[in-house]
């Protein structure tokens, strides 16, 4: 799964390759009540299309190689020393 702290959703495939969304919860988690196929989507307007796409590829390889195991993030920062 990909949290993105920019779209404010989790982000994954299914095992038919559908790329699905949920909302982001403020603990970290994702509200999976309320999730969604990003198809299906309405309001395209303030989509960052490169980002999206991005994030659909590291979707799609996580779970073509690792089962959906990894958890990624859009939000990860590396201190340099």
């Amino acid at each position: 799964m990909y949290k993105s702290e920019r779209f404010g959703r989790i982000f994954w495939v299914d095992d038919n390759n559908d790329f699905k969304s949920a909302p982001l919860n403020n603990n970290g988690t994702g509200d999976f009540d309320n999730e969604d196929y990003v198809s299906e989507w309405a309001d395209w307007s303030e989509v960052n299309y490169e980002l999206l796409f991005n994030i659909h590829q590291a979707c799609v390889v996580n779970n073509v190689n690792y089962s959906n195991s990894l958890s990624l993030s859009d939000s990860y920062s590396r201190e340099v020393i």
